[in-house]
């Protein structure tokens, strides 16, 4: 005799959440014929393409490796992705920005791409970011961890560049004009 208990029926979806996803289709057909598409996507990829080497962000006179160098590019990826989320109002446009970064680094440095995709360095991030206390500091704890250096200096690095990078990022996201719906 069988057991029907694991068995699954397929129910039609409601009439309510078709209408929910031609809402959702509705807005990005809006968003596309606005622009605000455009600038997700150039904004996403502007991001993608940032470095701690570029020059934009104090390091505080550390003798840069290559190791730390990466575990700032981590960060910086974090930070862009997490700013744009919470930075961009409308979900689908957060969407299509983090998208797109993620899609230039794919096509551009697959590399760092799959190393980041399969890596924990964003489980770790986005747990500080829960944890009580400084936020920026909770972030900085686990650079420094990510590193392998438990030092002082290398947390208030990872802290210090996770504010700059937060105001950068939120900077490029208000320079981004999107068009009011």
């Amino acid at each position: 005799m069988t057991d029907d208990r694991d068995i699954k029926i397929y129910v039609k979806k409601s009439v309510a959440e078709a209408g929910e996803f031609q809402s959702i289709n509705d807005e990005i057909q809006l968003h596309i014929a606005n622009g605000n598409q455009s600038k997700a996507i150039s904004l996403g990829q502007e991001m993608a393409k940032i470095k701690p080497e570029d020059g934009i962000f104090e390091l505080g006179g550390i003798a840069m490796t290559s190791a730390l160098l990466y575990q700032l590019r981590v960060l910086l990826t974090f930070t862009a992705e997490n700013t744009l989320r919470n930075k961009i109002t409308v979900e689908t446009l957060a969407k299509s920005a983090c998208a797109a970064m993620y899609e230039y680094l794919k096509v551009n440095e697959n590399g760092y791409y799959c190393n980041i995709s399969d890596g924990a360095a964003f489980s770790f991030y986005r747990l500080a970011l829960k944890k009580d206390g400084d936020e920026a500091a909770n972030i900085g704890e686990q650079f420094s961890m990510l590193c392998n250096m438990s030092s002082r200096e290398i947390a208030e690095l990872g802290k210090s560049v996770y504010i700059q990078a937060s105001d950068y990022f939120g900077r490029k996201i208000q320079e981004t004009t999107f068009k009011e719906v």
